[in-house]
């Protein structure tokens, strides 16, 4: 069935119907809560609400969508966050890849439309930009509101930024900066240089990844005695029961990290009133607990 055009008028009568780019940044890969072929559903979606935009004609594509070697596979990324006409970003899940692109587009100052589902938090540091909300669950009715509200949202973005030379979609709300566009002289290679930096943060972000890991390599049997661990033993007992409760009924195979910090885990220890006993054990003898219990369990999570 083909869905019929809305008729939202994004500029004037005498604008040029020419093929713009509509970038869009959000999660491709499957993590908790979230499988792919939900993203695959939220694209679909969002370029359903592009085409419903009457006067204007967009051809969106996710901006990381790239094939080649690593260095021209991060070049074709930053020039298409950076040549889109407008980008569509998605921050359900706070998806670390996904905000540090937006960082990347906002810093361009370059008209942006911000999505997210009603299952995650607002962010602060964006909240000078309107952040659209659809439900988690995709539900048909309320859908086709956000697709209708999502193409007037693109619409009149764009317009705004065509139209109003003072037009800014992120840094004019502090104050007064001049963006520099990627192909000015002064620099011979700029987009070099943003790979360049780049690939830096990126190599201290595995670096702290690698030795946050290494911490918690431990003996399978053993745990340190740590002196500030101020919890009873009849209370790590109970601890520990109910960790090895919840990898009975989860099977979960994440790190000892990413269960901790997992809304399943909370919610776990939160029903069986354990929320307190977590938070009096010393922050580095958890994990090991978790590890310990997980393997007894017959997890294996390596």
């Amino acid at each position: 069935m083909t869905e019929k055009r809305t008729g939202v008028v994004a500029n004037d009568e005498t604008l040029e119907k020419n093929q713009l780019k509509c970038g869009i940044i959000m999660p491709i890969s499957g993590l908790d809560g979230y499988p792919e072929t939900h993203w695959l559903e939220v694209k679909n979606i969002i370029t359903q609400a592009a085409n419903q935009i009457e006067t204007l004609s967009f051809k969106t594509d996710i901006v990381s969508n790239s094939e080649g070697e690593v260095n021209i596979i991060h070049n074709n990324i930053i020039s298409n966050i950076y040549n889109s006409d407008i980008v569509v970003c998605d921050i359900s899940s706070r998806n670390p890849n996904v905000l540090f692109e937006l960082g990347m587009r906002l810093t361009f100052d370059k008209p942006t439309v911000i999505i997210k589902d009603d299952n995650t938090p607002y962010i602060f540091d964006t909240n000078s930009i309107e952040t659209l909300e659809y439900p988690y669950d995709l539900r048909f009715s309320k859908i086709v509101t956000f697709k209708q509200k999502l193409a007037e949202k693109i619409a009149s973005t764009y317009k705004a930024s065509q139209s109003d030379p003072t037009y800014s979609a992120f840094l004019g709300h502090f104050g007064k900066f001049k963006v520099k566009k990627l192909d000015q002289t002064e620099i011979t290679e700029p987009e070099q240089v943003i790979l360049e930096e780049l690939e830096f943060i990126r190599k201290e972000l595995r670096i702290l990844s690698s030795e946050r890991e290494n911490q918690h390599v431990v003996k399978k049997n053993s745990l340190p005695n740590y002196k500030q661990n101020s919890l009873p033993s009849y209370k790590m007992k109970q601890l520990r029961s109910n960790i090895a409760a919840y990898f009975q009924i989860s099977k979960d195979e994440r790190s000892p990290m990413e269960i901790l910090n997992s809304s399943e885990f909370e919610d776990h220890m939160f029903v069986n009133g354990l929320e307190n006993f977590v938070k009096q054990v010393h922050p580095n003898l958890l994990p090991l607990i978790i590890e310990q219990e997980q393997t007894r369990v017959g997890i294996n999570n390596f």
